[in-house]
Parts: C-alpha cells; sequence; structure tokens
C-alpha cells in the first residue's frame, strides 16, 4: 500500500527520532503529519523525525524535522542516529558523508559508538544581552543557535524552574526572530561538564542535545573553563564526547562522538494521522 510507511524509532543518548528511509520521495512531509506522528500518547512519540533519502553528491541526505513539525538545519544525535540507520540498511559502509541542511557531515561507526564531524562552531558571543536576565550567557551556533547559561548544579534545578528561565532566553528579543536552544550548565572539571538543553521545535527539555554539547563546550572552552576533549553528561545520564580547535569565532575541526540505538521497528498508515 502506498498510505503505509516502515519505521525504526532510534535514540541517541535518549533523544529519540522516528527514522523513515524514503529514497523515491514518497513521504510527503507536512508539519501536521510530522507533529501527529511524533506526539507522545497518540502517535509513535519522539523528539523528531528524520527522512534517509536520494543524494547526488554524498552517500544520502538526511532531512531533519522537530516535535512541532518544523524543519531544522541539523541536529547531531540525529545525525548519528542517521549514520547508524544508513549502515543497518547497507546504504553505506562504516565511513560515509551526508547531506544536511547545513552541509555535509562526514561519519564513521565505531565499535559501540559513532563518530560525527560537525564542522565549525561559530558566532561565538561570550555575553549576550538579555531582557529577562542578568546572568552571564554564551552563544554559538552549532547549525542551530544556542545559548548556555552556567550553574553551580544543574541537577539541582526542579523542572519548573528550568523551564521557565529556558523559556524566558528561548524567546528574548536579542534572538528574535528564530529564537534559540537554551542550555544549562556545570562544570565538572577541566574535561568534562554536565548541561540540560531546552529545544526550540520540541519546546522542552530534551534528554540530550548533540549540537547542544558542541555548543556549550565551546563556549565554555573559550571562556577558559573546559578544553578538548570535552565529555558531556546529558539530562538523561549519557555521555556524549566533543573535539575541537578553537578560533576567534569559535571552533573549527569539531567532531562528536556517542551512542546511536534503534530500540523497536514498526508500520504506519499515513491515513490514520494527516487528517
Amino acid at each position: 500500500m502506498n498510505d503505509v510507511f516502515h519505521f525504526v524509532k532510534m535514540h541517541g543518548a535518549g533523544n529519540d527520532f522516528v527514522m523513515i528511509n524514503d529514497p523515491e520521495l514518497r513521504f510527503k512531509a507536512s508539519s501536521r503529519l510530522i507533529s501527529a506522528l511524533c506526539r507522545d500518547h497518540t502517535g509513535i512519540g519522539a523528539d523528531g523525525l528524520i527522512l534517509i533519502r536520494h543524494d547526488e553528491e554524498n552517500d544520502f541526505r538526511m532531512r531533519y524535522f522537530n516535535k512541532d513539525g518544523g524543519e531544522a538545519e541539523m541536529c547531531g544525535n540525529g545525525a548519528r542516529c542517521a549514520a547508524m540507520f544508513a549502515y543497518m540498511n547497507r546504504i553505506t559502509g562504516k565511513k560515509m558523508s551526508f547531506s544536511t541542511g547545513a552541509g555535509t557531515v562526514k561519519a564513521e561507526i565505531l565499535e559501540k559508538e559513532i563518530r560525527i564531524g560537525l564542522g565549525e562552531v561559530n558566532g561565538y558571543i561570550e555575553n549576550l544581552e538579555l531582557e529577562d536576565s542578568a546572568e552571564k550567557t554564551g552563544f554559538a551556533i552549532c547549525g542551530v543557535p544556542h545559548a548556555a547559561m552556567l550553574t553551580d548544579d544543574t541537577k539541582s534545578w526542579e523542572e519548573n524552574r528550568f523551564l521557565a528561565l529556558a523559556r524566558s532566553v528561548r524567546y528574548d528579543p536579542a534572538l528574535a526572530p528564530e529564537g534559540a536552544n537554551f542550555n544549562l550548565v556545570s562544570i565538572v572539571d577541566k574535561h568534562s561538564l554536565v548541561y540540560r538543553t531546552y529545544e526550540r521545535g520540541v519546546e522542552s527539555e530534551t534528554l540530550a542535545c548533540g549540537t547542544g554539547a558542541a555548543a556549550v563546550s565551546v563556549i565554555t572552552s573559550k571562556m577558559g573553563l573546559t578544553a578538548s576533549p570535552v565529555r558531556c553528561e546529558t539530562s538523561g545520564g549519557g555521555l556524549l564526547q566533543v573535539e575541537f580547535t578553537l578560533n576567534e569565532d569559535g571552533a573549527s575541526e569539531c567532531y562528536l562522538t556517542g551512542p546511536a540505538v534503534a530500540t523497536f521497528e514498526g508500520r504506519f498508515s499515513i491515513s490514520a494521522y494527516d487528517q
């Protein structure tokens, strides 16, 4: 049936995605359909949806959509899942390159993890001037924009307190009109930190954010608090490692290493959701 699609549910350190192999462009992406599929309880449930499609220049193309149905340029954890998904489906070998909205990504399947090249983290600002907060807030772009605020212990923040702060920063006029993901960060030592991320498009806290890990690693390193490589503990307790070379605008040669796990697979009918 042309209406039925096979999917695989995957997650990267808790950041979860609906994965669909769509080389023939059968899946007609609409924000309403994607939002319905990603919705908890009545859908498959996920932070986002990823389409794997044919690409003329690279091994494949990754199109990434947030939970609200909006398309985003890049997702670090999603890119690692895309790499593993492509390898599992024999689209590529263990080394690959693929297209994203933020440019070409190179990836390698390691023994237990996936390493991807994120290229540059740029647009570094040491301290944003925000309307609703006097706290020092750094900023950088890793495919998507990220703001980062330091605190002594991210884990001690109750959910409501974190969400209130995150939403005020995410919608701050200084970041208009696109807004930004918000990260709360605690330094453990020179090569490790703990962070929490509120993702625009999901409009809530996620268990992990790959581009967030890269952004906060570079921001804190530019502040002199960390140095490459940086091990980042996520909200879900997973670990991501970020390597990079600092420069004036942020960093170059940025790499993200972490897990990508397939948890289950199934089928869905478009007609059951796109109404």
